[in-house]
This record gives C-alpha cells, sequence and structure tokens, in this order.
C-alpha cells in the first residue's frame, strides 16, 4: 500500500475493528488477554477499545469476560435490506431445501476465504455447521472454487500469492498448480463439487450466480456422504441451485436497476 494511501487510514478504526472481530469465532466470552494475544494489540489499548464499545451498547463485561451484546446486529442491518443478496435469495433457497432435502448457503468471496451471508437448513442439521458470517477457505469449499473461477488470471495469480493454501483433509486441493486446474475445470463446466475437502464425510455442490456478466455470490448445497454422492449432487442437486442461481440473479437486477443500468 503506499505512503499516501496509509495516511488516508485511521489507525484507531482499524483496531477496533481487529477487537470486534475477535469475537467471531464459536466460543464464549474473552478476557483482555486473550483478545490482546488474538489480534496482537497491547492490553491497555484492549481495554479502551472494548471500553468505548461497552459506552456505545455494543459490547458488555461480566465477571472480567467480555461479550457482544445484540446491539452489534445493527452495524450490519444495512447489508441485510430488501435489494441485498441475502434478503432475495431466501425463498429460492427454501425453495432449493425443499427440492433436495439438503442445506443451501449463499456465499461471496473476501480474498481467499469465503464469507456466508445467507443459510437455509435441513430439517437434518449437518455437522460442524456453518453460521451465517462465518468464514471459510475458498479452495476448500464448492462455493469459493466457483467464485474464484470468476477471478481475472491478474486477480488469481495475486491472490495465490498473498498466502500459502492449507490442507483440511487428504482430498483438499492445496497445490496452486492443481488448483489453477480444477479452477479451469469448474469453468468449463459450471459448477463445482467438493467431496470431503474441508471436513471429512461432508460434501457440497455450488454454482455462480452470475448478474451483469459478474458474480455477485455463489449458492451451495451442503450433505454428507452418507445421503449425496458425486453423481447425485452433479445429476440431480445441481441442477436445481442452477436454475435457483438465474431466478435469484433476475430478482437482483430488478431490485438493484441502479447497478445494471447498462444492460437494460
Amino acid at each position: 500500500m503506499s505512503e499516501e494511501r496509509s495516511r488516508d487510514r485511521i489507525q484507531s478504526i482499524e483496531r477496533a475493528v481487529q477487537v470486534l472481530r475477535a469475537f467471531n469465532r464459536r466460543e464464549g466470552p474473552l478476557s483482555v488477554a486473550e483478545i490482546s494475544a488474538r489480534v496482537g494489540l497491547a492490553r491497555p489499548v484492549v481495554r479502551r477499545i472494548l471500553l468505548t464499545f461497552a459506552h456505545l451498547g455494543y459490547t458488555e463485561s461480566t465477571n472480567g469476560s467480555w461479550s457482544l451484546t445484540p446491539r452489534i446486529l445493527e452495524l450490519g442491518s444495512g447489508y441485510f435490506t430488501a435489494s441485498s443478496l441475502p434478503e432475495i435469495s431466501y425463498t429460492y433457497m427454501t425453495e432449493v431445501v425443499e427440492r433436495t432435502g439438503e442445506t443451501c448457503s449463499i456465499g461471496v468471496l473476501d480474498g481467499l476465504e469465503v464469507i456466508h451471508v445467507a443459510r437455509v437448513e435441513d430439517r437434518r442439521p449437518l455437522p460442524d455447521s456453518v453460521r451465517v458470517g462465518n468464514r471459510l477457505p475458498a479452495h476448500a469449499t464448492a462455493i469459493g472454487k466457483v467464485l474464484l473461477a470468476q477471478l481475472t488470471e491478474p486477480e488469481l495469480t495475486v491472490l495465490l500469492a498473498s498466502t500459502a493454501l492449507e490442507t483440511y483433509t487428504p482430498r483438499t486441493v492445496a497445490d496452486p498448480d492443481r488448483l489453477r486446474e480444477r479452477l479451469e475445470l469448474v469453468r468449463e463446466r459450471g459448477f463445482d463439487v467438493s467431496l470431503e475437502e474441508l471436513n471429512p464425510g461432508q460434501v457440497a455442490v455450488a454454482v455462480p450466480i452470475l448478474a451483469g456478466g459478474q458474480a455477485i455470490g455463489a449458492i451451495a448445497a451442503s450433505s454428507t456422504t452418507v445421503r449425496e454422492t458425486e453423481q447425485s449432487l452433479t445429476e440431480t442437486v445441481m441442477p436445481v441451485l442452477r436454475t435457483a442461481a438465474d431466478e435469484i440473479a433476475r430478482a437482483y437486477r430488478n431490485a438493484n436497476p441502479q447497478v445494471f443500468r447498462a444492460d437494460r
């Protein structure tokens, strides 16, 4: 980042966001020491940030441990407007669950991670179930790979050079060259099937949601090796997802005409 851009940033805000993101794992309240170690900031700095958020109503302390309050949800409420991807998608996601009997998710790409922005569960919950807001590695998930496949070659090169790809199971595609080959296959087929690449026993299929020539997200159905195979995901579940993706894209364009004026 250039020196000029660095001067434009407000360091105190960056630090405050770091502290908020320390709470994004599945666990209980955290001590100042735990947050300090997690975000790499001095304890006095972390304490002042927490006290400021407490004054604003976003954090609270009990017996020396800190947690977020429900009020924190208002910070993200602007994203979930009537014209947003999650709000538009839920009707179509529910149809996917009804037709396939599998859990449906929508994710967007953030670097080499996928952020899940919407999810509709089947009655049979999955182990290690993902929540809205959770991040997962793009290279080890079906949603992630269909989104990575939409990037240009320069964009993909920059991302793959930024960090090493972690191996989660023996099936994880963690070698950059092999991942590029996989992404080329995804581009050709228009979907990806992930078989136990992130967690043993878990499988998924995903397709991109394309609007105005760009991927605004991806939709996936997740299951287990007990219920689905690569063949069933490809032949039965994937066509349902593709229909849903087309309908979501159409609804998204209609709800955001200011973004897609050139298409009209």
